[in-house]
């Protein structure tokens, strides 16, 4: 039996209250219910990634046991050489890093590894592990009355929770460059510059800048006072990157054992999201003259 247009209506003329359909059969829909979904996907993945920055796992200090095992696993030679005895040293310190997009800052071990590792034709390298997330080496060589820097790699890793970012910058010195003078003077200045490339950042770039003598001093080592060249370096750096590197060191005048670091970096760099600082500040000083394997 066909309804009359009364019974087909609802109690105010609109039907039984549902959209009317097309003249295709097909009902609309509220446009605002997909967006809807959306935005509360939107949202609850936002609260997941927030979460899990909030708790992303922070570095931890990388243990002198484990750079000894590294040092012995990897064929360690502890035949003397012109340098520093080779095996892995204690330092302890203070420092951070930081970016500043996203916002994340990481601390340095109060307790830091620095391995002496040799090499061909009597050159040797120095790696310091400020943490299990930070490394940084510098391969060096003797030089006539003085020890020059070839190159060295930074190695960092970033944990933003949702996601995990590693980097490896290397660098190359040609020709070589001074990283200690033992005949120099007070006042001496030498020219240093390096270039090198990072695995996130696209393009080359180039360190410069000078290394200072500052003078003769004494770092007290395990209760006893060692004498050191103390030396300032300041670099500019251009190119993919760009801002300032400021490295004091204290080296043995016997052997040119690195005792005693202070350091301060401000870099910046582009990326899509508009430019990135990074920051680096710290110290570090070694505990024993000698080492361990």
């Amino acid at each position: 039996m066909q309804q009359s247009e009364d019974e087909a209506s609802g109690p105010d003329g609109q039907g039984d209250g549902a959209e009317p359909a097309t003249s295709h059969g097909v009902r609309r829909f509220h446009w605002w219910m997909p967006l809807a979904a959306v935005g509360v996907l939107i949202l609850v993945g936002v609260g997941v990634v927030v979460v899990l920055f909030i708790t992303r796992e922070e570095p931890e200090a990388r243990s002198v046991d484990e750079a000894v095992g590294d040092f012995r696993s990897s064929g360690g030679d502890d035949t003397a050489t012109e340098g520093p005895e080779p095996g892995v040293y204690q330092l302890e310190g203070e420092g951070r890093e930081a970016i500043s997009l996203p916002p994340v800052e990481q601390a340095d071990g109060s307790t830091m590894p620095m391995s002496i590792t040799t090499g061909q034709d009597g050159c040797w390298t120095v790696r310091i592990d400020f943490n299990d997330a930070h490394w940084q080496d510098w391969d060096l060589c003797p030089e006539e009355n003085s020890v020059v820097e070839t190159g060295g790699h930074t190695w960092q890793r970033w944990d933003f929770g949702a996601a995990t970012v590693e980097n490896l910058s290397t660098f190359i010195c040609e020709p070589p460059v001074p990283f200690v003078v033992f005949d120099a003077e007070p006042a001496d200045v030498f020219d240093r510059s390096c270039t090198g490339t990072n695995d996130q950042v696209a393009g080359s770039t180039t360190s410069a800048g000078t290394l200072t003598v500052i003078g003769i001093e004494s770092v007290e080592v395990d209760g006893e006072d060692v004498e050191a060249i103390h030396v300032r370096s300041h670099n500019d750096v251009t190119g993919a990157q760009t801002g300032p590197e400021d490295l004091d060191l204290w080296y043995s005048t016997e052997n040119g054992l690195p005792l005693r670091g202070e350091r301060s970096t401000t870099i910046d760099s582009d990326s899509p999201i508009g430019k990135i600082t990074y920051t680096e500040s710290g110290t570090w000083q070694i505990t024993s003259m000698v080492p361990q394997r």
